[in-house]
């Protein structure tokens, strides 16, 4: 599997904080996001072939970081990380793997236990299924939740913030796609490039599309409670408590 990690945004409802540093970098308890998701994916050894990070907002940061650490990490830079949402930061990593992938996709504000991180990988390197969404089935949702509709057999119909029927859970921020679903998210995505009114895409709205057009994205469920999406001070202080609960 090829792991891009999505790390070019500013963490600008984070304050002064998010100015001075990527949101992979915060430290959450005693170790940073990133030391985090990568300790997930040593985890699954050699069914990783490589790991990139696309960076934007204090790319240096992230870079110096990576200098210090053992694994090799490759670096995707993103210069219009200001004004073209997150489906761009996925289409220029993904240019920078195989076609076929597989990849996996981790959104860089996802703090996650690195077992449970593993297990989606083993999941991902293992199981059938060429497209895959951790989705967390048992938490609240509110306005901020990424939601996700499913059909009958529990494939995906819908993701998105507004506007989902019947909602069943939150995506989590980490995805795993491979041949034709891989080819067909790349697809739409590359169908935004050149386009003013895509600009706010997001890459998540690009998989609805797939799913949409017959794309069966499969749900592995994320084990609750044992995550948090870290957007502002108060996702911060969440995240605070579940690394010292």
């Amino acid at each position: 599997m090829h792991v891009i990690v999505l790390a070019a945004g500013c963490g600008s409802r984070l304050g002064a904080l998010g100015d001075c540093t990527p949101k992979w970098l915060l430290d959450v308890g005693g170790r940073t996001l990133a030391d985090r998701q990568l300790e997930a994916v040593g985890r699954a050894g050699d069914a990783v072939a490589s790991v990139r990070v696309v960076v934007g907002h204090a790319a240096r940061a992230i870079e110096c970081a990576l200098d210090e650490r053992p694994e090799e990490v490759g670096v995707v830079a993103n210069p219009e990380f200001a004004t073209l949402n997150n489906w761009w930061s996925l289409l220029r990593g993904l240019r920078a793997v195989p076609e076929e992938g597989p990849v996996v996709v981790l959104n860089a504000d996802l703090l996650a236990d690195p077992e449970h991180l593993a297990e989606f990988l083993e999941q991902a390197a293992t199981g059938s299924a060429d497209a895959l969404l951790a989705v967390d089935l048992v938490k609240d949702l509110t306005d901020e939740s990424m939601k996700v509709a499913l059909a009958d057999d529990e494939s995906l119909t819908q993701i998105g913030k507004i506007g989902i029927d019947d909602p069943v859970g939150e995506y989590v921020g980490v995805l795993m796609a491979r041949g034709e679903a891989l080819r067909r998210l790349r697809a739409v995505l590359e169908g935004f490039v050149g386009r003013p009114d895509a600009a706010d895409e997001w890459y998540e709205g690009a998989v609805g599309r797939t799913a949409a057009s017959g794309t069966p994205w499969h749900v592995w469920p994320m084990p609750p409670g044992g995550w948090v999406e870290i957007d502002d001070d108060a996702d911060l202080q969440a995240a605070q408590s579940l690394t010292t609960a």
